[in-house]
């Protein structure tokens, strides 16, 4: 499973935000084995955060929805940002598709194409 979540960062917490997107992302490295990719892409003027998540599986993006960092951390994020679009690539296990559906993210299933 593979997300791609857009963020709106608060003009006056941008800073917070930077911080809290580390902190996030040390957890997940430090918790999570079964994420594969956890990246932050912040655009020019650090309004706007691109997030890609990569996992092995439904379960895997389950556990991170369930872990640590995000019951404690994410909620702090969601006090400086918000969620813009959240986009989700696979196809999802019934209990992950009920999550999804409750972030309002777009499906797509993989039609074709390869990975090296």
């Amino acid at each position: 499973m593979h997300f791609r979540v857009e963020f709106i960062i608060n003009e006056d917490k941008r800073e917070d935000f930077k911080k809290l997107i580390k902190e996030m992302a040390r957890t997940v490295q430090e918790t999570e084995p079964d994420t594969i990719t956890y990246q932050f892409y912040l655009n020019e003027d650090n309004t706007k955060c691109i997030v890609h998540e990569t996992y092995s599986n439904s379960d895997a993006a389950l556990t991170h929805k369930n872990g640590f960092a995000s019951k404690t951390i994410l909620p702090k994020i969601f006090e400086v940002a918000k969620i813009n679009r959240f986009d989700a690539y696979g196809i999802p296990s019934q209990e992950l598709q009920n999550v999804l559906t409750s972030f309002d993210s777009e499906m797509y299933n993989l039609f074709t194409g390869f990975s090296r």
